[in-house]
């Protein structure tokens, strides 16, 4: 088990220092302490599963990217094969013309489309309407 908390407490730690935000500024992102945060990170301490959420969410991350290769391995497969299926009944349904759009957006777009997809669902409407606007000549 402590191999595990270090492990866990690494992944954490590297994820942060990605974000370039300290242990307080972590802390009060996701309501939790400074304390735990570092006790988490050193590998001294598990933390709730709630609480393990709200930090892998301010870093943007889920929790199967901090646990270790070999627990999530059966898993990950199985999400794969679930993703591979939803990707492939989509394909189906668009156009050639969709498609290669899709895949423009995708491998060219992909950071905008993350902060999109974060947006409020006031502010995506905002923006879309902006888009249109000037987008229809």
């Amino acid at each position: 088990m402590d191999e595990l908390k270090k492990y866990i407490g690494t992944k954490i730690k590297n994820y942060r220092k990605e974000l370039k935000i300290t242990t307080i500024e972590l802390g009060k992102l996701s309501n939790t302490s400074q304390t735990t945060i570092s006790g988490i990170e050193r590998g001294d301490r598990f933390a709730s599963f709630e609480v393990m959420l709200k930090i892998c969410e301010v870093l943007g991350i889920t929790l199967y990217d901090v646990l270790p290769p070999e627990l999530t391995k059966d898993l990950n497969l199985n999400i794969r094969d679930r993703n591979d299926e939803r990707i492939n009944v989509m394909l189906s349904t668009m156009s050639p013309e969709d498609i290669e759009t899709t895949e423009n957006l995708i491998f060219n777009y992909m950071p905008f489309l993350k902060d999109f997809n974060n947006l409020t669902p006031e502010a995506k409407e905002y923006l879309t309407k902006f888009i249109h606007l000037i987008s229809n000549k």
